[in-house]
């Protein structure tokens, strides 16, 4: 979809962290911070777009995500985040098998396509549901699952499960437009200093 180069890899890469970090966030505290996420599940529905800076609003809106990774990446050890870490592992695991699932990934998109409405900061639940259904209809029938920790008294309740399972699926889409931009673990390795100082930048 878009031209590889490392600046789309790692605004993508931001969003993945940002969904990550939100999804922590709600799984420990309840937090569901609607500014944050709103260009997390309003990129969901870009499916189109020829510009990675239209799928996430404006990417002043991923600062939180871009800063967390730059500490991921070049931070010292207290402001690294294992757990974050797992969910990024787990994703790259789950994106793998689902290339194998056609299917799964044609509903996905007819089921977007047919649902694309206005995503705006007042109706990210409402949007959190119906992705949090499709969701369980696709990406969940997929091994392994993406498994999130957390207390139990927030991971029980319904808009937080709900919207736990949106982020996942934003994760998911911005994982597989860093992969289109050309990204790859490997990458990550061999650019990480380059990669925190974009973050810094874009």
């Amino acid at each position: 979809m878009f031209k590889p180069e490392l600046r789309n890899e790692v605004i993508s890469l931001g969003a993945i962290y940002q969904a990550s970090a939100e999804i922590k966030k709600i799984a420990w505290e309840g937090k569901i911070n609607n500014k944050i996420i709103h260009p997390l599940i309003y990129s969901v529905y870009q499916t189109t777009s020829d510009e990675i800076e239209d799928i996430y609003i404006n990417l002043k809106r991923l600062n939180t995500g871009l800063d967390f990774l730059r500490k991921q990446l070049v931070g010292d050890a207290f402001s690294r985040d294992a757990e974050v870490t797992r969910y990024f592992e787990a994703i790259n695991i789950l994106v793998r098998n689902m290339n194998k699932k056609n299917e799964i990934i044609s509903n996905l998109r007819d089921e977007l396509s047919n649902h694309a409405k206005n995503v705006t900061e007042d109706n990210l639940h409402e949007h959190a549901e119906f992705l949090s259904n499709l969701y369980l209809r696709t990406i969940s029938k997929i091994n392994p699952r993406i498994i999130v920790n957390g207390d139990n008294k927030y991971l029980t309740d319904n808009k937080n499960a709900s919207m736990i399972r949106a982020l996942l699926l934003s994760a998911i889409r911005s994982y597989i437009l860093w992969q289109q931009s050309g990204g790859t673990k490997f990458r990550i390795f061999l650019f990480k200093k380059k990669i925190a100082e974009i973050a810094l930048t874009v």
